[in-house]
């Protein structure tokens, strides 16, 4: 019925009086049209979404009001008919290459409803691929979805009730023996009050024995990496993808393009820290530090630090998310049409996912909190001969990282793989298997060990020469090596992303051994740092 009233409203013949201004008109004028920008790449024109969900029409003569929805319809790229084999092409990622148009339906029609009208082969020539309607990748609120904010919600009252008795009677029962009983201590961990303080208190990072130069490493690489994957997913939403091509022309888009080596700097300040730590604690008790006991807590203190707040973002990002994207155009995105939580969000929980069904990760930046824990549990195959005979601990992170070195370069070669991640320029011809990089290479914790082996190293110098004496002019040489050293890793690959094929012989060199030089890099901006020679 409302399809009809639609279809004689096109052919000029409105069946109800309030049909041209108050439904016609407005879906006419929220539809998206093929405009500018054509041959600067625009292919998604959305329209004007509000103004579609608001139309509501009481029309004379029907009891039932004409209610409009947002649909997003797909077209041929080459406008080919949809019952031709070679039409209606999906990309990679699950889409349909082609134009996307932001229509206004009538809310009475479902998407299956639509295609089958659309799609029936009633026409000589009919162009579209596929009708989706907002909401129609959103699942109703389920048991995971009560069972998570439950947990959240109980969370925040705890820690809210535990601020306000903390603010308001701690003072008065610091010595009195109920401060110091467990359930007291209990409840003030969870305290608002005190945590939100601690967190944000910054005067502690300056005393003796801190490795201040990592808050600063951890600042930078942290906007890095927002800085990369806004870039990225910028190319899915602007008018004119053509232009952010062009960019790349520019050298300083290698800042972008590169910035995976944020990536590299977080794994060289994990495994830093754990060197550094767990040597702090060797000097002072060495047969407690080297004790089964305490390699199990070591590895209970990690799981139980980090897995609580990864495990209910995963929670929240699984059941709780997709609600915030309901009766919006982000439930049509193609980030909630692919969301791969509905059914592996368990396999976060295992730290396994970048071996296991990596290419359906429910975060896809987790990948990382694996890689990294993976390679902590197998940290003490370092540790304990550095700790027992430093010579043979260099000599076992000498083999670990000849054969990850090795490794990577083979990788290369086999399958002709570029130098890193690239999303533009020349690639080899005779490339293979470039869907395997991410799980062969990416996120193998074979392959990112080296970053991981020298931060370990630097850790243990720090923890084991307290005092350095080193000269101001070799200290002004090896900063400006560094940076040096730092922007060409960052720039040097600009040939390729302009198009020039680098031979695989320096591709594999780049490959196996920029990540190493990043970390050397950073190895001494920490040690100038430490040792009071950084400024």
């Amino acid at each position: 019925q409302d399809i009809r009233a639609l279809i004689s409203a096109r052919l000029g013949h409105f069946e109800y009086p309030e049909l041209d201004e108050q439904v016609w008109a407005p879906m006419r004028d929220s539809a998206g049209h093929i405009h500018q920008a054509i041959l600067k790449g625009h292919v998604y024109f959305a329209g004007h979404f509000s103004e579609c969900v608001h139309i509501n029409a009481q029309l004379t003569g029907r009891d039932r009001p004409f209610v409009a929805d947002y649909f997003k319809v797909d077209i041929d790229i080459l406008f080919r008919s949809n019952n031709k084999n070679d039409s209606c092409v999906i990309s990679d990622e699950g889409s349909i290459l082609g134009w996307t148009l932001g229509v206004c339906l009538p809310a009475s029609c479902s998407s299956e409803e639509l295609e089958e009208l659309f799609l029936a082969n009633t026409a000589k020539h009919n162009p579209v691929c596929s009708v989706q309607r907002t909401n129609d990748y959103i699942d109703d609120p389920n048991a995971g979805f009560y069972i998570t904010l439950s947990i959240m919600g109980a969370i925040f009252l705890l820690c809210l009730v535990s601020g306000i008795a903390d603010f308001c009677f701690s003072e008065d029962l610091c010595n009195k023996p109920v401060s110091r009983s467990t359930f007291w201590r209990l409840l003030m961990s969870f305290s608002l009050y005190s945590n939100v303080s601690s967190i944000f208190e910054t005067t502690g990072s300056k005393k003796d024995g801190q490795i201040t130069p990592i808050h600063c490493l951890r600042f930078f690489s942290m906007f890095w990496v927002v800085l990369g994957h806004l870039s990225g997913l910028t190319l899915k939403t602007i008018a004119n993808p053509v232009d952010m091509l062009d960019l790349t022309k520019d050298v300083t888009t290698e800042f972008i393009l590169n910035a995976f080596f944020s990536v590299d700097s977080f794994f060289f300040i994990g495994s830093l820290l754990l060197t550094f730590l767990w040597f702090k604690s060797f000097h002072r008790n060495p047969n407690r530090t080297k004790s089964p006991a305490a390699w199990a807590m070591l590895y209970a203190n990690r799981l139980l630090r980090l897995s609580p707040p990864f495990f209910m973002m995963v929670l929240f990002f699984a059941f709780v998310m997709p609600q915030f994207f309901r009766n919006s155009p982000f439930s049509m995105n193609s980030l909630a049409e692919s969301d791969s939580c509905k059914d592996s969000w368990w396999l976060e929980f295992t730290y396994l996912f970048n071996f296991n069904n990596y290419d359906e990760q429910c975060l896809g930046y987790s990948w990382y909190l694996a890689t990294d824990t993976q390679m902590f549990f197998f940290a003490p195959l370092i540790i304990i001969p550095l700790a027992v005979k430093p010579v043979i601990g260099l000599i076992v992170a000498a083999a670990i990282f000849s054969l990850s070195t090795a490794v990577n370069i083979f990788l290369v070669y086999h399958y002709h793989w570029p130098a890193t991640v690239q999303f533009v320029g020349a690639t080899d011809p005779e490339m293979i298997d470039y869907d395997k990089y991410m799980v062969y290479m990416y996120m193998s914790p074979l392959t990112r060990c080296q970053v991981y082996i020298i931060g370990m190293f630097v850790g243990w110098m720090l923890q084991n020469k307290r005092r350095m004496r080193i000269n101001p002019v070799f200290n002004i040489v090896m900063w400006i090596l560094c940076i040096a050293l730092m922007f060409f890793l960052i720039c040097g690959l600009h040939s390729q992303s302009t198009g020039t094929l680098i031979p695989i012989f320096w591709r594999a060199m780049f490959s196996a051994f920029s990540k190493p030089a990043w970390a050397l890099a950073l190895s001494w901006i920490i040690i100038s740092c430490y040792y009071g020679f950084g400024g």
